[in-house]
């Protein structure tokens, strides 16, 4: 007679876990070895990637500083559009 301290189900639940936890093991070994393999590629791909990113950056940057003193120069940051009305409230 052999005695069950779990449910099946928690003995199911167990073995999808081993099975996935084995999986995530042999992908996590499969890629460290591809990057110690591949270190260069991987290394040039990713100093590319931060090059072309601080690119971006640095033009973004430059495009709203020229631009935040274009309108400063022009109307002093005054929308030409833009009228304020002021009400005033009798209700005293």
């Amino acid at each position: 007679m052999f005695f069950r301290f779990y449910p099946n189900s928690f003995n199911q639940l167990s073995k999808n876990y081993a099975k996935g936890l084995f999986v995530v093991g042999l992908l996590l070994i499969g890629f460290g070895t591809l990057v110690w393999i591949l270190k260069e590629v991987l290394a040039v791909i990713a100093a590319a990637i931060f090059i072309v990113v601080g690119c971006i950056c640095c033009f973004n940057a430059i495009r709203i500083f020229t631009s935040a003193i274009k309108t400063n120069k022009d109307n002093n940051g005054r929308s030409s559009n833009v009228k304020i009305h002021i009400e005033q409230d009798l209700d005293i």
